[in-house]
């Protein structure tokens, strides 16, 4: 894209030093940003590790308390005096046996209950001396009720913002009968907290969604933890039993992970949450990243100074580089650049020295070749105009065949009725002028069209005759007298026609522009003959011939003596190259006021013409009425007086002859009746002569094979590959009579 002039301009130190340190800062903040990434997935990782070992240790701690409390409980229970006391079931004898108890066991909060299966609550004792709460035996009644079975119970419960342990154990008769169960309560004390805890761990225990005890120093803190984390979804398990969380509360950051302990035989457990603060972690995270950062800054502050350094050393040279471009622009091109270095800056000052050497040896060159160029500038444009014109002929030649065909075909006609002898000449006048015409017709579409170059047998003297017939206007006009001294026969070469006619049309007509303002009466002399081989046509003008100075240089490209605006100097120059690829040579003589002879040698292929038939019979102009004739036949052309011309020729011959004037008229004609054969125009308005043809193919393809076409267009190259895909015929407009009559009786003789 270009730069618009409004657009920012950057120096290549800007440049460079922008995307060095665009590389200097992406890559540090890329390596803080992963490495800042990878520390917090391993501290949280490890502070994750840490919570499942805590709650692993934490729930084993409580399973091996309740062990403990359920085997000192079943050694009392065990006891004879217990034994004793739970078979008199005295309520005042069991609960001095419950003091007892309590004051022999350790210092933790005990409930301690006697039930029987028959009168319920027995005794109960506390160690404070209160009654046992209501509250306390309905909540470990559950637990209570599985004792019954002969087997002892464990479970937890929370009441009034306290959690105990619940111990139930059966109490046997001296005989081993059931006499009832002890169930003793153990709160979960400050002493338990501290068992249970690990280092850089905190717990909270919550009783339906509140904080019932904390590991943390002061309640308050334990509160603020928990809303943070938010109480009632923990209290509701809603964080899920594994799900770690993550917060910030009173100044630390934790992760958290909430659990249920003592959720069975009917009893909701409590709710605790593990905490792990990994605020020393994170903050080791920020000097570790503040460090990291520190040092990028630093590095990418000196990488910049060096960097900077660096390049406006480097840009020196390309500064002096630019001043010395602007100097050449200003056509100064003795400015030369120091090589301070010997690398590729060095060697492009070294390039940039021997530039200018040889720029300034170019100009005078340049300078030269423009008055060359501005001298044939003029001589190309009349060349394309030339061009134009001939596309312009070309096209105008096409259209002359088709009135042609009319003039050839009934001056022929005419000539085989009986007439005045007068008007037999007149009519033989008419004949030889229209074949004339057709001559030149056919020599200027031959010469004008544009054809891929090929190679066949060639009779020179032939092409020769084709050119003069395309010159013979010219020629007369200019008082140009044509001598012919052709040797017959002549052998054959392999040359490519159209190329031939462009070199010899060249040559004489710059015969004619030579001798028209010298002679009155000029003459060119054409011979043809062979010598060593080779076949040699020779043209030579009685014009004032060419100066000895310009001989040496009459086949140069763009060399010509004539004035601007009259030749291009690039025909003789055309017609040496085209000599050259046939295999043949072309040179000149030429002397001073004796005129100048152009002489072209072709290598000879063959000494006669391949299968030549010494005697060739001209087509009879009718042909003689056989078991053909009678056929009825279909001629289609947009030109009235072609298809009067084949209706009469062909009526002469016996055949009856429908015409149709244009493609959709054909068909109208080809649904009512059916033809023989079809004679068709190929080009014609609407509907012309290959859709009428694709048409036959898809209706009737056998009357599709028995068309001949005709063409006043020389056959184009779309309509030759379309002749050639179907082999069909096709006359070229003008044709004669008899050519007509034979191609009809060949169509008709293959149909029978």
């Amino acid at each position: 894209m270009a730069i618009m002039p409004g657009n920012l301009r950057l120096s290549v130190q800007a440049k460079v030093l922008l995307v060095v340190l665009g590389f200097l800062v992406a890559s540090p903040t890329l390596t803080v940003w992963i490495v800042n990434d990878r520390l917090s997935r391993q501290m949280h990782e490890e502070a994750r590790q840490t919570l499942e070992t805590a709650e692993a240790v934490f729930v084993k701690s409580l399973d091996a308390r309740a062990d403990n409390f359920l085997s000192r409980y079943r050694g009392y229970a065990g006891e004879a005096r217990f034994r004793v006391t739970a078979g008199i079931q005295d309520p005042k004898t069991m609960a001095r046996l419950l003091r007892d108890v309590v004051a022999n066991s350790p210092g933790e909060h005990e409930e301690l209950l006697f039930s029987t299966r028959a009168d319920g609550l027995v005794a109960g004792e506390r160690r404070e001396g209160a009654p046992v709460p209501a509250a306390f035996s309905q909540a470990a009644a559950a637990i209570t009720a599985a004792a019954f079975g002969g087997e002892a119970a464990v479970g937890s419960l929370g009441l009034d913002d306290n959690i105990y342990t619940v111990v139930a154990v059966p109490v046997m008769s001296e005989g081993g009968a059931l006499s009832g169960v002890l169930t003793v309560g153990v709160r979960l004390g400050a002493e338990a907290f501290r068992e249970l805890r690990l280092p850089r761990t905190e717990i909270l225990l919550l009783i339906g969604g509140r904080l019932a005890a904390s590991s943390f120093d002061s309640p308050e803190r334990g509160e603020t933890v928990l809303r943070k984390f938010g109480a009632e979804e923990v209290a509701r398990g809603r964080t899920g039993g594994k799900r770690v969380l993550s917060t910030e509360a009173a100044g630390e950051h934790f992760l958290g992970l909430a659990g249920t302990y003592g959720a069975r035989r009917g009893q909701a457990g409590f709710r605790y949450v593990l905490l792990s603060s990994y605020e020393p972690r994170l903050r080791a995270l920020e000097d570790t990243r503040r460090t990291l950062l520190g040092l990028s800054l630093g590095g990418i502050l000196l990488s910049g100074l060096v960097v900077s350094w660096f390049v406006r050393r480097v840009t020196r040279p390309l500064r002096e580089l630019h001043d010395s471009a602007e100097a050449v622009g200003r056509g100064d091109f003795s400015r030369r650049i120091e090589r301070v270095s010997n690398d590729e800056v060095g060697d492009l000052a070294q390039e940039f020295n021997r530039m200018m050497t040889h720029l300034q040896t170019s100009r005078a060159e340049l300078e030269r070749a423009m008055q060359t160029v501005k001298a044939t500038q003029a001589q190309l444009i009349q060349s394309e105009k030339l061009s134009a014109v001939g596309q312009f002929v070309a096209g105008v030649a096409h259209e002359l065949n088709n009135p042609l065909t009319a003039v050839v075909g009934f001056s022929e006609l005419l000539q085989t009725m009986p007439a005045e002898a007068k008007i037999h000449a007149h009519l033989d006048r008419i004949a030889k002028s229209a074949h004339r015409c057709h001559k030149i017709v056919h020599s200027l579409l031959s010469f004008a069209r544009q054809q891929p170059p090929e190679r066949k047998l060639v009779r020179l003297n032939v092409v020769v005759e084709e050119v003069l017939e395309i010159m013979a206007y010219d020629l007369r006009t200019s008082g140009v007298t044509v001598v012919k001294e052709f040797t017959d026969p002549l052998p054959v070469t392999m040359a490519d026609p159209h190329q031939l006619q462009q070199v010899f049309v060249n040559i004489l007509g710059n015969a004619r522009q030579a001798i028209e303002p010298s002679q009155r009466e000029g003459r060119v002399t054409i011979r043809t003959h062979t010598a060593n081989g080779m076949v040699v046509v020779e043209f030579a003008d009685n014009g004032p011939g060419i100066r000895p100075e310009h001989v040496a240089r009459i086949f140069d490209p763009f060399f010509t003596t004539k004035p601007v605006g009259k030749g291009t100097g690039l025909g003789l120059s055309l017609s040496y190259g085209i000599i050259q690829e046939h295999g043949g040579s072309i040179r000149v003589r030429s002397e001073p006021g004796c005129g100048a002879a152009f002489v072209i040698e072709l290598p000879v292929v063959h000494d006669s013409w391949p299968g030549e038939l010494r005697t060739g019979a001209t087509p009879p102009l009718f042909a003689e009425r056989d078991g053909a004739a009678g056929r009825p036949i279909l001629v289609i052309d947009d030109e009235p007086w072609i298809l009067e011309l084949a209706s009469e020729l062909l009526q002469a011959d016996g055949h009856s002859v429908e015409t149709a004037q244009g493609g959709q008229r054909a068909l109208e004609l080809l649904a009512e009746k059916k033809f023989t054969v079809i004679v068709s125009d190929w080009k014609m308005p609407g509907l012309n002569g290959v859709r009428l043809y694709e048409h036959l193919c898809a209706t009737n393809p056998a009357v599709a094979r028995r068309v001949i076409f005709m063409t006043g267009d020389v056959v184009s190259d779309t309509f030759q590959d379309f002749l050639k895909k179907n082999a069909l015929t096709c006359l070229s407009k003008p044709f004669a009579i008899g050519e007509f009559r034979a191609a009809v009786a060949r169509m008709l003789a293959t149909a029978e």
